[in-house]
């Protein structure tokens, strides 16, 4: 009896777990925004002085954003049409769909749109 009680307790543990998991990865999807600007610059990724791919965003007002590029992140052209990260260039307009990443304090890019003219 004692072992039965002792294996549904660590089964209840393991399933908690998983879906604590699960559920911070919804948060993260439901709590993305938007941000459209210009394109400012593009930084490449440098391992070794700690340095992450980032686009530089700057807005119609002057507010400058920097976002991580990660893998899995989606390239759209104006027609939706799926792009290459290397067709975004400095003064292309763009619509930036991002997360904030609480541990690492940096936005994440989910999406980038390459807007129209």
């Amino acid at each position: 009896m004692k072992k039965i009680i002792l294996l549904l307790f660590i089964l209840m543990s393991v399933c908690s777990t998983g879906l604590a998991e699960r559920q911070t990865f919804k948060q993260e999807i439901l709590q993305s925004q938007a941000f459209k600007g210009q394109v400012d610059s593009i930084i490449l990724p440098d391992p070794v002085r700690g340095i992450k791919h980032q686009i530089i965003v700057i807005n119609s007002l002057g507010k400058k954003m920097i976002f991580v590029l990660t893998s899995g992140l989606g390239v759209y052209g104006p027609d939706w049409e799926v792009l290459n990260l290397k067709k975004i260039k400095p003064g292309d307009k763009v619509l930036v769909e991002y997360t904030t990443a609480n541990k690492d304090n940096f936005n994440r890019a989910i999406s980038i749109m390459i807007m129209p003219g």
